[in-house]
């Protein structure tokens, strides 16, 4: 069992748990995620994390209020316990490679849940003295809990509520030269932004972790096409070069998948492969 240290809502329905997992903490990277499973009849879930700490042996994941595993998450407390987190799951972001040290200028666009999910990799950054701009679009009116974290760590937050594409356009032209755009958030917002950073030549990344329902590769759903070959977004990514996916083909996936109990439905299909699953740490 694995025990909550802390829970914040975040704004609106988003919600944020951080778990004891010193074991995972350890050894995770970010851009990586993990699986939880809240208690023996729970299902084994995959989540982002936003955050996770060595020192003190911690994971910190972020979710929305929908689904069966997120609402029995939401019924706990500091102090209460998970049965168990599985982890660290997918490669790690391209900025861990020894050729981020090259890197002098990131900038991170951001929607949805991406604007919690961009933080370790803001962290990251930050600690090597690489600067860091982030455009978020914030749909929410309400105060954005998690907001202050990301304002140790940048150089510039730039929050709109309306159009984030037009944002980018703005800021792309204000003469600041960047090595890398890193995007995470819808799927439209992203095919929209590997648009704009192609025709600026500024290499871009991004995140499809909205696919992923087993996370481990067997159930087939998070199967994409980069550069003309498969991919399992679980295990080969969940971060990929922007300029080749097939986008199309990620939105067709998406809409099949739309409602939350098709894809719960379709873990409980899959659970006795997942027991199988071999090469993960386990907590």
């Amino acid at each position: 069992m694995f025990k909550i240290i802390n829970k914040i809502n975040v704004t609106g329905d988003v919600y944020i748990i951080e778990v004891e997992a010193p074991r995972v903490a350890k050894s995770i990277l970010p851009g990586q995620f993990v699986i939880i499973r809240a208690d023996e009849k729970g299902e084994r879930t995959p989540f982002p994390v936003c955050d996770f700490d060595t020192n003190k042996g911690t994971v910190s994941v972020v979710f929305k209020a929908i689904g069966s595993t997120a609402m029995e998450l939401l019924k706990l407390e500091a102090n209460d316990t998970i049965m168990n987190i599985l982890g660290p799951i997918g490669q790690g972001s391209c900025i861990v490679s020894k050729d981020s040290d090259n890197l002098k200028n990131v900038l991170f666009v951001a929607d949805d849940l991406g604007f919690a999910r961009i933080y370790p990799e803001l962290l990251w950054l930050n600690k090597k003295d690489i600067a860091s701009d982030v455009i978020i679009n914030f749909q929410s009116s309400e105060e954005i809990k998690f907001k202050e974290k990301i304002v140790e760590v940048s150089r510039e937050l730039i929050e709109v509520k309306d159009d984030i594409i037009d944002e980018l356009k703005k800021t792309l032209n204000k003469g600041v030269e960047y090595d890398l755009v890193i995007a995470m958030g819808s799927t439209e917002m992203m095919r929209e932004v590997s648009l704009i950073t192609k025709e600026h030549n500024i290499k871009t990344i991004v995140s499809l972790t909205t696919l992923i329902l087993d996370g481990t590769g067997m159930c087939g759903a998070c199967r994409i096409t980069a550069n003309g070959d498969v991919k399992f977004v679980c295990q080969d990514g969940p971060e990929f070069d922007a300029w080749t996916i097939d986008y199309e083909e990620v939105l067709r996936r998406q809409k099949f998948y739309s409602s939350f109990e098709a894809k719960e439905k379709y873990r409980r299909e899959n659970d006795k492969k997942n027991e199988a699953a071999a090469g993960l740490e386990v907590e």
